[in-house]
């Protein structure tokens, strides 16, 4: 068996641990860049020890919980949401992508116009 090939992330190009589930993801340094489209920064965590995702902006006290994050890291289109076992992971959108599950209890919410 061979090893996964090396992942490198996409904002910064640090090397980093290849995940096939995650196959493109962003490192933590660039994931706590992740802003709004005009530019105000966000944080984002699970719920609890049991997972789920929330977000907020940096400086504020109001989580919001959702299903995931659209919103910019170092000017590009991401997604954030909850990773399979727990913590957060940041993909790329590979074009311009316009959010289609923005209905319902658990929906994404897109900040990448705010």
């Amino acid at each position: 068996m061979t090893d996964a090939p090396d992942h490198f992330c996409p904002g910064c190009g640090v090397a980093r641990k290849s995940f096939p589930r995650y196959a493109w993801h962003f490192c933590n340094d660039c994931c706590e860049q992740a802003t709004n489209g005009s530019g105000r920064q966000v944080e984002c965590t699970n719920v609890s020890m049991s997972g789920g995702f929330q977000w907020r902006y940096v400086g504020t006290d109001d989580w919001t919980t959702c299903r995931g994050l659209y919103c910019y890291i170092l000017n590009r289109d991401v997604y954030l949401t909850e990773a399979h076992f727990g913590g957060i992971v940041a993909q790329p959108l590979l074009s311009q992508y316009r959010a289609t599950d923005a209905e319902g209890l658990f929906k994404s919410i897109d900040i990448r116009k705010d």
